[in-house]
């Protein structure tokens, strides 16, 4: 196993080659020491991306672990499946294997070192297909478990990556820093060069949002080196340094190579970012389909704030800011319901450009002002940076007190005036050649700056306050 973790494929399958000549040589324990082979013969499946080998031997592994009364081989057996099924389409399927194979590993039934692969594995299928709540509680007590047996080193490293990618997602991007470099370490030490990478590969992603340009292309250029691949980070740090072609170009060539949902949640929401700003509008509403899709197929809530995030951005790009609302807001909730403060900012800047070409200028304010706290908070400097260009560039919100036809924009006043007259909102939107959910938020501000909480009452106001007639 240690061979086959560490980029030593010879002495991986020389050593599966002495473990078949032994079991042949077996007198007793025969079937549970073919359990054991058929385990290392899983991992060769799963290294070479064989699902068909992973499909068949899972089972087998499971099977002679409950028939022979071994918990370690029916676990790693039942781990094995439902990563096989998670990338063969059936998310839910898996995560519930993945889940029972955790409350196995809880109730303490398996062996240290059965324990550590299959945690390892489970959190990896977590973090594989954006499930935030499970990759949260599970990392949680994986750290704390790694704490318990300092002897499992070849444990800690993959920890120390797990750890560091949530602690990214919780915004506590210092720590992650140190997590993610601690992780890289490990596996360089070990020899796993691929996992090493990887952790390389997000801490580049932290220093891209922060801005640190120089730092995030060499640790980009160290994870592809040490035998990484990590999209769509560089791609997102191009489009940011201007070269947006080449990074149109590489997002396509990366969703070209991942035909795999599990692979494709990660990819998807930065491509679509990409191929927005490139002018691909059409392309990117079809990434933010295929989001919709996942969300359905894997149930967590992070692919499907990642989905609303998505449909916003292409809204706003085809100028339709009240379409892109309800999908910013959607995006806002779901991701402050996860905890990851960064993405809700970045869902809250959108919903301020929507409320802005939709003349709401106080909401629009209002939301950047939040992400610009949040921004600052992180160290998100370029992210802070354009967010203070869109609130510098919002025509001036009249002061709280100041007058009520001041307070309200030219179109509230004319949605207010058709309330006055008694029309409906299908009536005002036909009127005023708008929908009928941008009246409902119009009507909604008006409401607010007013302070009342019916038609009747708005319209009472209105004739107090002269804005229409007796």
């Amino acid at each position: 196993m240690v061979f086959g973790t560490t980029c030593q494929p010879a002495q991986f399958n020389g050593w599966i080659g002495r473990a078949e000549q032994l079991v042949e040589d077996l007198d007793e324990g025969v079937e549970v020491a073919r359990g054991y082979l058929h385990l290392l013969e899983l991992h060769r499946a799963i290294l070479s991306g064989d699902l068909a080998g992973v499909a068949g031997l899972g089972p087998r592994v499971a099977e002679i672990g409950r028939s022979q009364h071994v918990p370690d081989l029916q676990m790693l057996g039942e781990v094995a499946l439902g990563r096989a099924a998670i990338y063969s389409g059936d998310v839910r399927g898996g995560l519930a294997l993945l889940d029972g194979v955790m409350a196995s590993i809880l109730a303490e039934e398996t062996g240290p070192l059965a324990t550590g692969l299959a945690w390892c594995a489970a959190v990896e299928g977590c973090q594989e297909i954006g499930a935030v709540d499970r990759l949260r509680e599970w990392t949680t007590a994986l750290v704390a478990w790694c704490a318990t047996h300092p002897g499992l080193e070849l444990f800690s490293g993959h920890c120390s990556v797990h750890h560091g990618q949530l602690l990214t997602l919780q915004g506590r991007w210092d720590e992650a820093l140190v997590a993610l470099a601690d992780s890289r370490r490990r596996h360089e030490q070990r020899g796993d060069l691929g996992a090493a990478g990887l952790a390389e590969g997000a801490r580049g992603d932290i220093l891209r949002l922060r801005g640190q340009q120089t730092a995030a292309a060499a640790a980009y250029r160290t994870a592809s080196d040490l035998g990484g691949d990590p999209p769509p980070g560089p791609s997102l740090l191009w489009l940011r340094q201007g070269h947006t072609d080449d990074s149109v170009a590489a997002v396509r060539r990366c969703l070209a190579q991942s035909p795999l949902p599990a692979h494709r949640i990660g990819l998807l929401p930065g491509a679509a970012e990409v191929l927005q700003a490139g002018g691909e509008v059409d392309e990117a509403a079809g990434l933010a389909d295929e989001l919709d899709a996942l969300a359905t197929l894997t149930g967590c809530p992070s692919v499907s704030a990642a989905a609303a995030y998505a449909h916003a951005g292409v809204d706003l790009a085809r100028g339709d800011a009240a379409g892109a609302l309800p999908y910013a807001r959607k995006a806002v909730l779901q991701w402050g319901g996860v905890g990851c403060p960064f993405e809700v900012a970045r869902a809250r800047v959108v919903l301020a450009r929507a409320c802005a070409a939709m003349e709401d200028v106080r909401t629009a304010a209002g939301e950047l002002a939040a992400a610009r706290r949040t921004f600052s908070e992180l160290g998100a400097a370029p992210d802070d940076s354009a967010a203070a260009a869109l609130e510098g560039a919002l025509p001036t919100a009249p002061p709280p007190g100041a007058g009520v036809q001041d307070g309200l924009t030219p179109r509230e006043l004319e949605v207010l005036a058709l309330v006055v007259a008694g029309r409906s909102n299908r009536q005002i939107a036909r009127a005023l050649v708008i929908s009928d959910r941008t009246v409902a938020r119009h009507l909604s501000n008006i409401f607010t700056k007013i302070d009342v909480g019916s038609r009747t009452e708005a319209a009472a106001y209105a004739f107090r306050h002269g804005l229409a007639p007796p």
